[in-house]
Parts: C-alpha cells; structure tokens; sequence
C-alpha cells in the first residue's frame, strides 16, 4: 500500500527549506507507533505538488489514520491507486477530535513567540517517544505566554506551565479565561500563593479546570491548565515526584530572548548551560520514569555534544540514533535551532 501525505501550507512558512526534511524526521519517530509499519518514506513531487510517501504491507487502521492525523506538518492523506495504469488519489477521512479548537495558540502575538507548528512537532515527538496514552500531563518549564499548553490541551492533556516573569503570567491567564469565556466552556478559576522554607521563594499558582460541557464537568470529564509565576528552579515544591509525562519546553536563544535563573537578576545570560545545570535535575525529579524531555535551542550558542552531555551528567538517556538527530534547522543568520530528547530510565 503506498500513502501520500499532504503537508500543511503553513508548514513551509515555519521550516523554509527544510520542512519537508523535518516532515520525514517527525514521521520517523511517530510512525513507530503504526500498527501495519511502514517503510520507503520519501519526498515526492507529484504533478508539481509537494507530498511526503511511505508504504506499507496492510491497510491503515482507524487507529493508524489517527496518528498520522496528528503530525504536526499534516494536511490530507490520500492512499495512492493505478487502475489502468493512471495514478489516483483516494482521499482517506482524517481522524482528529480537538479539545480545543486550535486557533487557541495562533491568537496571541508577540515578538519571540514560538511558532506553534514548530511547538506541535516538539509535543508530538515527546508523546510518541514513551507509551502513556492516558490522562497525559505536560509541562512546560519555560512556558512564556504558554504556547506549547495551548498546542497541548489542543490534545486533550492536562497542562502546567512555570514562568518566571509575572506580567507575562498574567497575561497568559487573562487570555485563557477570556477564551474559555468566548468559546462557552464551563470552567472554574482558583489562584494560590506559594512559598518556600523561611520564604526562600515565592509564587503564584493559577488553576483552570474545564470541560467541553456541563454534563462533562458534573463528571470530573475535566481538564487542567496550570499556569505558576515562580522559578522553575523549584519545580519540584510546585509538583510531586514522578508527576509529568513529557516535558517540552523552547529554550531561550540568546537573540531575542536570554535566561534569568534569579527573579533579582539584572541581566540575562545568553547560554542556557546555566539554567540547565540548576534546573534539569528538578525538572527530571518531577517526571515520571520513563517519562521523556524535549527542548529546542540555539545550537550556534551551545553545542550538541554539550548539550547531550548536560542531560547524561544530569541523570537523562539521551535518545540519538538518527531518527532523533535530523531536526536541525536555520531559523535565522543567527539561529541554528536543533531539539535534544530524553528519557527518564526507571
């Protein structure tokens, strides 16, 4: 059987050049998951129009079309046919239920945002690289104006977020219930203030839980969204052990954005090594064994084999056979982003 995949039209707007390396890079990782297999995954222009092609021995099953429905680049799919030696295209009905709808995490616009095609790939290769299916929870320890919970409770997770700067968190929160309150879903709002031994450090903590509906809240059918202004460096006094799935998070480039480890800090650092070391073994202490990090950076600023060797100093299983080493990309003159993945062994 011989599938066609046709890529989103903004997916080329986030890549350049490179989309349709990446397609085939993403496709690898979650392909693993399909039931038939597949093999001979390819770029193929066909009548001048850009699709990615793989095969496989059987016929997709619901299941499969689901997982290839998530891809972050995808669009349509189409099974390909001869039928008197003419090539036809059978189009094949994804299978895709949103949370959300997903203009969720394209309404909010600022300078340095992550683009939320990028964040989706960065959530799918987490996911599909460790096996909880179930009631998945996702942090973001670096969540910004919460980019990546948006892409996530697209999904249907329960996601949390940390962000040291306040005003941002605040606005972050605004926009949810303002959406919440717009697109009609039951919800209820709590914050809570949090603090440390002999206020070593404090937080804020903004709790959303919401359903579709009200017979689904009456149910606790809910999901959470989880937003503390505070350190990440004390993730683990806002979170249990063992508490995440994933972790995906968009490190600072060092261009538009630097990193502040301190909330008194003057300046920012330009090398993500610092807040690295001080918060990967916080952040490995609150997700689950065989759990699994991803987190995209400037590697014009820290090396792979810096970074890899950060994450094995620090107690993670660095993933780097090759299907995990093909996302480099040029951002920009000055950006050479790449995404590292890890797991957390039992």
């Amino acid at each position: 059987m011989i599938y066609a995949i046709l890529c989103s039209p903004g997916h080329n707007r986030v890549y350049f050049e490179t989309s349709l390396k990446l397609s085939i890079a993403e496709f690898n990782i979650v392909g693993r998951k399909l039931s038939t297999g597949f093999e001979d995954i390819q770029h193929q222009k066909i009548c001048d129009i850009d699709y990615i092609t793989f095969q496989t021995n059987n016929e997709l099953t619901q299941h499969d079309i689901k997982i290839i429905s998530d891809l972050s680049f995808f669009y349509a799919l189409f099974k390909i046919e001869y039928v008197h030696e003419e090539l036809y295209f059978k189009p094949i009905k994804k299978e895709k239920e949103n949370f959300v709808d997903e203009s969720i995490s394209t309404i909010l616009k600022y300078t340095g945002k992550t683009n939320e095609i990028f964040t989706r790939m960065m959530i799918n290769i987490a996911f599909y690289s460790q096996d909880n299916t179930e009631n998945i929870k996702l942090l973001d320890p670096i969540a910004g104006k919460g980019t990546t919970l948006y892409e996530g409770l697209i999904k249907g997770y329960n996601v949390y977020g940390i962000e040291i700067g306040y005003n941002v968190v605040n606005e972050g929160c605004h926009f949810v219930k303002k959406f919440l309150e717009t697109s009609r879903y039951k919800f209820n709002y709590s914050t809570m203030k949090i603090s440390g031994p002999n206020k070593s450090f404090s937080a804020t903590k903004h709790t959303f839980e919401t359903a579709k509906t009200k017979e689904d809240f009456k149910r606790e059918n809910i999901k959470k969204i989880e937003l503390i202004a505070g350190n990440s460096i004390y993730a683990n006094s806002y979170y249990k052990k063992n508490y995440f799935d994933i972790i995906v998070g968009d490190l600072p480039y060092g261009v538009q954005h630097g990193n502040i480890t301190n909330e008194k800090q003057s300046s920012f650092t330009r090398n993500p090594t610092e807040l690295l070391n001080l918060c990967l073994p916080v952040w490995l202490e609150v997700l689950k064994p065989n759990g699994v990090i991803v987190l995209s950076w400037n590697s014009n600023v820290l090396s792979r084999k810096k970074m890899e060797q950060l994450f094995e100093e620090k107690g993670f299983n660095v993933k780097n056979d090759e299907a995990y080493l093909q996302f480099e990309h040029k951002v920009d003159q000055s950006i050479l982003r790449d995404i590292i993945v890890a797991q957390k062994l039992l």
